[in-house]
């Protein structure tokens, strides 16, 4: 039998688990925005201690995010960033941390960071 190389992306998460990488990637975006965003989880690839996220951001009523008033207003106006938040983490212990993170990429951002890190490409999709 062969299996597809995103096979191993598509082991569940624990709950807890989950929750603290969100938490992370929310704490990660208002650092950076002043602003915490819903995430709506399109990719959770994990293997092992790595986990890949991409999510869309949107407002607390479900409209994708506004970048008014924020570093990346100006870029959002001239349409060069997206609603999207990547991000790579690792688990140390027993929490996760953030190793690399994209915030409205318009492009594939993550394209080098299974070799830049050492992370399993299958978590990539």
């Amino acid at each position: 039998m062969i299996l597809p190389l995103v096979a191993a992306a598509a082991v569940e998460i624990a709950p807890a688990d989950r929750a603290a990488i969100l938490d992370a990637a929310h704490q990660a975006i208002a650092r950076r925005i002043g602003k915490t965003p819903r995430l709506v989880v399109r990719t959770l690839g994990h293997q092992g201690d790595w986990v890949f996220l991409i999510a869309t951001m949107q407002d607390k009523a479900g409209r994708p995010i506004s970048y008014a008033g924020t570093p990346l207003g100006s870029a959002e106006a001239e349409g060069m960033v997206s609603k999207d938040y990547v991000a790579l983490f690792r688990r140390v212990g027993k929490g996760w941390r953030l190793v690399e993170e994209a915030l409205g990429p318009t492009d594939v951002a993550w394209a080098g960071w299974a070799d830049k890190h050492g992370a399993p490409r299958s978590i990539f999709g």
